[in-house]
């Protein structure tokens, strides 16, 4: 699924975006938002996947927040990985047939 956090398209499984939500809902208190522990300290490819994730040097960021979108890089790339070799496996099948 696609989720927009800071304004990017996202790709990540229900499961992520959930935990998304619930982090979100961690850091919101008073007047701060907890999307803004989120604004402008990844960057995304075109098919969702973060391609990069800075730290901010002018705020504080949570490490939850950071674990939580290191993991979610690691897991897109992987399920990227899968559909590549799945993609192999069936154009081979196809040659074989």
């Amino acid at each position: 699924m696609i989720k927009i956090i800071d304004y990017k398209a996202v790709d990540m499984t229900k499961e992520e975006s959930d935990y998304h939500d619930a982090l979100v809902k961690e850091f919101t208190y008073g007047e701060y938002q907890g999307k803004n522990q989120f604004h402008d300290i990844f960057d995304v490819d075109n098919d969702g996947c973060i391609s990069f994730i800075r730290p901010s040097l002018k705020k504080e960021v949570g490490w939850a927040v950071i674990v939580f979108l290191q993991n979610l890089m690691l897991n897109q790339r992987i399920r990227r990985m899968e559909r590549k070799i799945e993609e192999f496996l069936n154009d081979n099948k196809r040659l074989d047939d």
